[in-house]
């Protein structure tokens, strides 16, 4: 599993730590934050304010991480194994539907993977809740909202694939797929 970081935003200093590291806190030195209330490392006037340790002044991360020497990030890699916007034109064996996925990168340094694959056709529909016990049908996708997780029916973010009336499709967490909210 690669190492994942976390944003921590403190006044107008920001950090970025990898998570399961001690980002504030318990590292050694001291993480002062500009104008942050009061001078020198316990408060007064004009000198920061003492948040954390690290190492030996200033940090913007925590000083155990180690840059993973990525090289630039590519685009996204695609794995599109059936044509969801047209389900049932033989893509997939009978009962199975075929589904949009999103599979995040296996090291730091991997693209995520995003495309879509047969998999056993759920039942539901519009606003049917679901969860890996009850799957959404074929043409639809399911997807966190403010109502719980729910099948979306799933729509182009261009061109004429269009919602049913009353839903407008925006986009969701699969690169370049929309679904009708």
């Amino acid at each position: 599993m690669g190492m994942r970081s976390f944003l921590i935003v403190l006044g107008s200093a920001v950090a970025i730590a990898p998570l399961g590291s001690a980002a504030l806190g318990g590292c050694g030195g001291t993480i002062k934050v500009p104008g942050a209330g009061g001078g020198g490392e316990t408060g007064g006037a004009g000198g920061g304010e003492t948040v954390g340790t690290g190492g030996d002044g200033p940090l913007d991360a925590a000083p155990d991480y180690v840059d993973p020497g990525c090289p630039d990030a590519g685009a996204p890699e695609t794995m599109f194994l059936c044509d969801p916007y047209h389900q049932g034109n033989g893509d997939c064996p009978a009962g199975d539907g075929c589904y949009i996925f999103s599979e995040p990168p296996q090291t730091i340094c991997d693209p995520a993977v995003y495309g879509a694959r047969c998999v056993p056709a759920g039942s539901g529909q519009q606003g049917t809740p679901c969860n890996r016990g009850n799957a959404c049908g074929a043409g639809f996708t399911c997807v966190v909202s403010g109502s719980g997780n729910q099948c979306v029916q799933l729509c182009a973010l261009s061109g004429d694939m269009a919602c049913p009336p009353g839903l407008v499709c925006e986009p969701i967490d699969v690169m370049g797929f929309g679904g009708c909210l």
